[in-house]
């Protein structure tokens, strides 16, 4: 049994779900078990984005599927969805094996992009093999990173395309460079840092991924394997020899677990799940203790991730190794959460009220490019780069950025939560009820808000700011606090800055 306070729970739960909601907390502290949540949030299957896509079609009378729709469908499933810690994974793992609507080729296809969400929530939990394997068969991946159709060499008298089996082992495997197992750049005799692989692997590796095609022309259906046009001749890749005569399918499999097993692979995706959920800064320990669970169980993602959350680090003490900006989107799909939105007119399905294009810098595969939204090792100007601290969400954010997605709070916390009835389907509504009972007692009022947004505790440079907006307004038109409190709490520094 755990014991863990308030705000040790809430720590927990707002790095290990899309926001934490009202009771979420209480409920947790009575169940008191992290273990025992992790395990039934990830035997929890998720709801379907290719369904919900399809929901916000018929929901909204339209007669073709958009990306705005799979977008919403993304949010209704964020903000009401339970398997919340799933959801939570898929979306880190779509920014690690990265695909974009941005691409002109997957433009046209929202619901195959929802189909390939659907893909990364559904292996969220199974080893990282597998993932991979349904990741590299799909013909959303297949296009966006133009290995669907590739040929051999004896084929078309030129080298395969490289574009796959170069990703495959800079971003989703084994990264650029050596790396120790906690996660520290190796360096060699000399101190140099020492490449992971050669032009060598890159064209050998491209040969691998040839002859896969679309199956009956679908771009939801995996991409199957026409071994007349596989590179059946044999190969070395990372030093490993690949005999001649082997087909498209068993070869595929061996690569794939050539680079799982590699021993970069471990603390690379473990450093970067890591960035996703807890700090953007882990201490090389850390990444240790996570590297081994993942080599130890052959890259179950179900195990590594309770090896994150389950570390004394998530509920420890606010530290520089222990602090991660909160990404746009996930800012306010809490934000979303805490007041418990609902859209209006009695309608089922999140709008596009929060004009998620102009206003996050990003959205679910919505990436420029597969190096996702921001690098993962962005070290911004100042204090922080000085300090050789990376803070990868500043890559995204800069003051028009911030001033549009505070304009969305304002609008939800200020028009929409002051007004009586929910009429418009367009707009998304909070329920404050339960902040509106307690408008008159500010010691009740102002720990609500700590316990929605501060895991308990109001931080003392805000809370003369929250008692000033209080004391302003008469006792009759106490409510009318409410609103600009909730506003100031969510733009603060201390709500962006999760510790």
């Amino acid at each position: 049994m755990d014991g863990l306070s308030f705000k040790q729970a809430s720590k927990f739960l707002d790095a290990s779900t899309m926001g934490i909601k009202k009771g979420d907390v209480e409920n947790f502290i009575a169940s008191n078990d992290r273990n025992a949540w992790l395990d039934a949030q990830i035997a929890t299957q998720g709801e379907s984005h290719v369904l919900q896509t399809q929901y916000q079609q018929q929901q909204r009378g339209e007669s073709s599927v958009t990306q705005e729709m799979r977008v919403c469908a993304w949010f209704d499933l964020a903000l009401k969805d339970d398997a919340q810690l799933r959801q939570r994974m898929a979306f880190a793992l779509s920014q690690i094996l990265v695909v974009g609507d941005r691409d002109a080729q997957l433009a046209p296809y929202p619901l195959e992009l929802a189909n390939y969400y659907d893909l990364l929530s559904q292996h969220a939990f199974d080893d990282y093999k597998t993932l991979l394997y349904h990741v590299s068969r799909s013909p959303i991946m297949g296009h966006y990173l133009t290995m669907i159709g590739n040929l051999p060499e004896s084929e078309t008298g030129v080298s395969p395309d490289q574009n796959y089996a170069r990703e495959i082992m800079q971003l989703f495997t084994i990264g650029l460079n050596k790396i120790n197992e906690d996660g520290t750049v190796y360096l060699d005799e000399e101190g140099n840092p020492e490449a992971n692989y050669d032009d060598a692997d890159v064209e050998n590796m491209a040969r691998v991924f040839t002859g896969w095609f679309m199956s009956n022309g679908s771009m939801a259906e995996p991409m199957v394997a026409n071994d007349v046009y596989h590179d059946r001749d044999a190969k070395v890749i990372l030093g490993q020899e690949f005999p001649l005569g082997v087909n498209a399918e068993q070869e595929l499999d061996n690569v794939l677990t050539l680079l799982v097993n590699h021993p970069c692979t471990a603390p690379h995706i473990s450093t970067l799940l890591i960035k996703r959920f807890v700090t953007s800064n882990p201490e090389p320990a850390y990444v240790q203790r996570v590297a081994k669970v993942f080599k130890q169980t052959e890259g179950n993602l179900g195990e590594v991730i309770k090896a994150i959350l389950l570390d004394d680090v998530v509920l420890g003490e606010p530290s520089l190794y222990r602090a991660k900006l909160r990404e746009p989107i996930l800012a306010m799909t809490y934000l979303f959460r805490a007041l418990d939105c609902e859209p209006g007119g009695g309608a089922n399905v999140t709008p596009n009220s929060m004009l998620y294009q102009e206003t996050f810098g990003q959205y679910p595969l919505g990436s420029p490019s597969v190096f996702n939204f921001y690098s993962p090792d962005f070290l911004p100007s100042g204090e922080l780069g000085e300090l050789g601290l990376s803070a990868p969400e500043l890559e995204i954010i800069d003051w028009n950025q911030t001033v549009k997605m505070s304009n969305v709070a304002w609008k939800l916390v200020t028009e929409n939560g002051y007004k009586t009835s929910s009429n418009s389907t367009d707009e998304l509504y909070p329920n404050v009820s339960d902040f509106v009972d307690a408008a008159s007692d500010y010691p009740q009022l102002l720990s609500l808000i700590a316990n929605r947004f501060f895991c308990g505790d109001i931080p003392s440079d805000l809370a003369p700011r929250l008692e000033g907006l209080w004391n302003a307004k008469s006792d009759k038109n106490k409510p009318y606090a409410i609103s600009v409190m909730i506003y100031f709490a969510f733009i603060s520094h201390n709500f962006m800055v999760q510790e």
